[in-house]
Protein backbone atom coordinates (compact mmCIF):
# COMPACT_ATOMS: atom_id res chain seq x y z
CA UNK A 1 0.00 0.00 0.00
CA UNK A 2 2.85 2.34 0.87
CA UNK A 3 4.50 1.40 -2.51
CA UNK A 4 1.66 2.45 -4.46
CA UNK A 5 1.16 6.11 -2.12
CA UNK A 6 5.23 6.34 -2.81
CA UNK A 7 4.56 5.46 -6.59
CA UNK A 8 1.55 8.16 -7.09
CA UNK A 9 3.70 10.70 -5.25
CA UNK A 10 6.32 10.33 -7.31
CA UNK A 11 4.06 10.55 -10.19
CA UNK A 12 2.22 13.62 -9.14
CA UNK A 13 5.87 14.99 -8.15
CA UNK A 14 7.31 14.29 -12.00
CA UNK A 15 3.97 15.73 -13.14
CA UNK A 16 4.21 19.19 -11.34
CA UNK A 17 7.40 19.63 -12.53
CA UNK A 18 6.69 19.81 -16.06
CA UNK A 19 4.73 23.12 -14.80
CA UNK A 20 7.73 24.72 -13.48
CA UNK A 21 8.91 25.97 -16.65
CA UNK A 22 6.35 29.02 -16.05
CA UNK A 23 4.89 28.45 -19.62
CA UNK A 24 1.35 27.90 -18.75
CA UNK A 25 1.56 31.21 -16.92
CA UNK A 26 3.09 32.89 -19.91
CA UNK A 27 0.42 31.35 -21.63
CA UNK A 28 -2.48 32.30 -19.51
CA UNK A 29 -1.00 35.54 -18.85
CA UNK A 30 -1.02 36.17 -22.93
CA UNK A 31 -4.25 35.47 -23.73
CA UNK A 32 -6.07 37.43 -20.71
CA UNK A 33 -3.84 40.15 -22.87
CA UNK A 34 -5.57 39.60 -25.92
CA UNK A 35 -9.00 39.27 -24.72
CA UNK A 36 -8.36 42.89 -22.90
CA UNK A 37 -8.04 44.15 -26.95
CA UNK A 38 -11.90 42.90 -27.61
CA UNK A 39 -12.47 44.79 -24.46
CA UNK A 40 -11.85 48.84 -25.94
CA UNK A 41 -14.83 50.25 -27.01
CA UNK A 42 -14.90 53.06 -30.01
CA UNK A 43 -17.23 54.85 -32.43
CA UNK A 44 -15.39 53.36 -35.70
CA UNK A 45 -17.46 50.97 -37.77
CA UNK A 46 -13.86 49.29 -38.81
CA UNK A 47 -12.50 49.00 -35.52
CA UNK A 48 -14.79 45.87 -33.95
CA UNK A 49 -12.51 43.86 -37.13
CA UNK A 50 -9.36 44.82 -36.61
CA UNK A 51 -9.83 44.07 -32.54
CA UNK A 52 -10.94 40.44 -33.49
CA UNK A 53 -7.98 40.19 -35.55
CA UNK A 54 -5.32 40.88 -32.99
CA UNK A 55 -7.24 39.31 -30.65
CA UNK A 56 -6.97 35.76 -32.84
CA UNK A 57 -3.32 37.15 -33.94
CA UNK A 58 -2.51 37.23 -29.83
CA UNK A 59 -3.79 33.57 -29.51
CA UNK A 60 -1.95 32.35 -31.83
CA UNK A 61 1.25 34.02 -30.71
CA UNK A 62 1.16 33.06 -27.38
CA UNK A 63 0.02 29.65 -28.29
CA UNK A 64 3.02 29.29 -30.31
CA UNK A 65 5.17 30.60 -28.10
CA UNK A 66 3.78 27.90 -25.25
CA UNK A 67 3.91 25.18 -28.08
CA UNK A 68 7.68 26.28 -28.95
CA UNK A 69 8.73 26.35 -25.27
CA UNK A 70 7.45 23.19 -24.82
CA UNK A 71 9.32 21.52 -27.89
CA UNK A 72 12.33 23.14 -27.61
CA UNK A 73 13.35 24.41 -24.26
CA UNK A 74 11.15 21.66 -21.75
CA UNK A 75 11.39 18.57 -23.36
CA UNK A 76 15.45 18.51 -24.01
CA UNK A 77 15.69 19.27 -20.44
CA UNK A 78 13.62 17.19 -18.44
CA UNK A 79 12.62 14.24 -21.43
CA UNK A 80 9.69 12.93 -22.74
CA UNK A 81 7.59 11.05 -20.23
CA UNK A 82 4.65 9.38 -20.37
CA UNK A 83 1.98 9.16 -17.66
CA UNK A 84 0.06 6.22 -16.50
CA UNK A 85 -3.63 5.43 -17.62
CA UNK A 86 -4.89 7.10 -14.33
CA UNK A 87 -3.81 10.62 -15.51
CA UNK A 88 -4.80 10.08 -19.00
CA UNK A 89 -8.88 9.26 -16.72
CA UNK A 90 -8.49 12.47 -15.04
CA UNK A 91 -7.95 14.77 -18.29
CA UNK A 92 -11.08 12.74 -20.26
CA UNK A 93 -13.03 13.39 -16.90
CA UNK A 94 -11.68 17.35 -17.15
CA UNK A 95 -12.45 17.95 -20.81
CA UNK A 96 -16.27 16.03 -19.83
CA UNK A 97 -16.71 18.27 -17.33
CA UNK A 98 -15.58 21.60 -19.20
CA UNK A 99 -17.59 20.62 -21.57
CA UNK A 100 -20.82 20.88 -19.43
CA UNK A 101 -19.34 23.99 -18.22
CA UNK A 102 -18.94 25.14 -21.59
CA UNK A 103 -22.37 24.19 -22.49
CA UNK A 104 -24.43 25.49 -19.26
CA UNK A 105 -22.78 29.31 -20.09
CA UNK A 106 -23.76 28.64 -23.31
CA UNK A 107 -27.22 28.19 -22.25
CA UNK A 108 -26.82 31.42 -20.13
CA UNK A 109 -25.77 33.30 -23.16
CA UNK A 110 -28.28 32.22 -25.09
CA UNK A 111 -30.87 32.87 -22.67
CA UNK A 112 -29.43 36.62 -21.55
CA UNK A 113 -29.48 37.42 -25.68
CA UNK A 114 -32.79 36.16 -25.73
CA UNK A 115 -33.79 38.65 -23.38
CA UNK A 116 -32.27 41.34 -24.89
CA UNK A 117 -33.62 40.96 -28.16
CA UNK A 118 -37.10 40.47 -27.02
CA UNK A 119 -38.12 43.15 -24.22
CA UNK A 120 -41.74 41.79 -23.92
CA UNK A 121 -40.23 38.08 -22.57
CA UNK A 122 -38.57 40.18 -20.27
CA UNK A 123 -41.44 42.06 -19.19
CA UNK A 124 -43.62 38.87 -18.26
CA UNK A 125 -40.76 37.53 -16.55
CA UNK A 126 -41.11 40.90 -14.36
CA UNK A 127 -37.10 41.84 -14.60
CA UNK A 128 -37.36 44.52 -17.42
CA UNK A 129 -37.62 47.52 -15.81
CA UNK A 130 -34.60 45.75 -12.90
CA UNK A 131 -32.05 48.25 -11.42
CA UNK A 132 -29.19 49.14 -13.83
CA UNK A 133 -26.66 48.42 -11.13
CA UNK A 134 -28.40 45.64 -9.96
CA UNK A 135 -28.57 44.38 -13.42
CA UNK A 136 -25.01 45.09 -13.68
CA UNK A 137 -23.83 43.52 -10.55
CA UNK A 138 -25.63 40.33 -11.99
CA UNK A 139 -24.07 40.54 -15.23
CA UNK A 140 -20.25 41.08 -13.94
CA UNK A 141 -21.02 38.29 -11.30
CA UNK A 142 -21.98 35.61 -14.00
CA UNK A 143 -18.77 37.41 -16.36
CA UNK A 144 -16.58 36.15 -13.10
CA UNK A 145 -18.07 33.00 -12.98
CA UNK A 146 -17.58 31.77 -16.63
CA UNK A 147 -13.85 32.02 -15.76
CA UNK A 148 -13.00 31.28 -12.36
CA UNK A 149 -14.84 27.28 -11.92
CA UNK A 150 -13.04 26.61 -15.49
CA UNK A 151 -9.81 27.66 -14.35
CA UNK A 152 -10.18 25.98 -10.93
CA UNK A 153 -10.91 22.47 -12.65
CA UNK A 154 -8.02 23.00 -14.98
CA UNK A 155 -5.49 23.59 -11.77
CA UNK A 156 -7.24 20.57 -9.84
CA UNK A 157 -7.46 17.77 -12.55
CA UNK A 158 -3.72 19.48 -14.02
CA UNK A 159 -2.43 19.28 -10.57
CA UNK A 160 -1.23 23.09 -10.80
CA UNK A 161 -1.46 24.67 -7.89
CA UNK A 162 -1.02 28.05 -9.23
CA UNK A 163 -4.02 27.54 -11.27
CA UNK A 164 -6.21 28.59 -8.38
CA UNK A 165 -4.42 32.02 -7.89
CA UNK A 166 -4.85 32.54 -11.47
CA UNK A 167 -8.85 31.59 -11.49
CA UNK A 168 -9.21 34.10 -8.67
CA UNK A 169 -7.16 37.04 -10.93
CA UNK A 170 -9.19 36.26 -13.50
CA UNK A 171 -12.57 36.23 -11.95
CA UNK A 172 -11.72 39.63 -9.92
CA UNK A 173 -10.53 40.97 -13.60
CA UNK A 174 -13.53 39.97 -15.68
CA UNK A 175 -15.78 41.27 -12.68
CA UNK A 176 -14.13 44.95 -12.71
CA UNK A 177 -13.99 45.15 -16.21
CA UNK A 178 -18.02 44.14 -16.32
CA UNK A 179 -18.28 46.57 -13.65
CA UNK A 180 -16.41 49.39 -14.19
CA UNK A 181 -16.36 48.84 -17.88
CA UNK A 182 -12.55 49.76 -18.19
CA UNK A 183 -9.90 46.51 -19.71
CA UNK A 184 -7.01 48.07 -17.69
CA UNK A 185 -8.18 45.35 -15.21
CA UNK A 186 -7.75 42.30 -17.77
CA UNK A 187 -4.00 43.72 -18.58
CA UNK A 188 -3.12 44.29 -15.26
CA UNK A 189 -4.31 40.90 -14.26
CA UNK A 190 -2.30 39.63 -17.53
CA UNK A 191 0.36 40.71 -16.53
CA UNK A 192 0.76 39.60 -12.88
CA UNK A 193 -0.23 36.33 -14.18
CA UNK A 194 2.70 36.36 -17.27
CA UNK A 195 5.09 38.34 -15.42
CA UNK A 196 5.59 35.44 -12.49
CA UNK A 197 5.50 32.84 -15.29
CA UNK A 198 8.55 35.17 -16.90
CA UNK A 199 10.51 34.99 -13.91
CA UNK A 200 9.89 30.93 -13.51
CA UNK A 201 11.33 30.32 -16.89
CA UNK A 202 14.19 31.95 -15.95
CA UNK A 203 14.86 30.46 -13.15
CA UNK A 204 13.89 26.93 -14.83
CA UNK A 205 16.55 27.85 -17.52
CA UNK A 206 19.21 28.01 -14.90
CA UNK A 207 18.24 25.67 -12.72
CA UNK A 208 17.78 23.05 -15.64
CA UNK A 209 20.96 23.18 -18.09
CA UNK A 210 20.56 21.84 -21.69
CA UNK A 211 22.80 18.47 -21.34
CA UNK A 212 25.09 17.97 -23.88
CA UNK A 213 23.85 16.45 -27.39
CA UNK A 214 25.83 13.01 -26.82
CA UNK A 215 23.07 12.85 -23.75
CA UNK A 216 20.03 14.25 -25.40
CA UNK A 217 20.30 11.60 -28.47
CA UNK A 218 21.35 8.75 -26.36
Amino acid sequence: MSETLDLKAIERKAFRSTHQDGLWDIYIGGVVLSMSVLAYSTDSEAFPLLRFGLYLLGLGAFWLIFWAGKKFITAPRLGQVKFGPQRQRRKRTMATVLIGIVLLQAIIVAVTILLWANPEWATSLGIANADPDLERLLVATVGALFVGPSMVLIAYFNDFPRGYYIAFLLSLAVFALIWYGQPIYLIIAGLIIMIPGAVLLVRFLRQHPLPPAEARHA
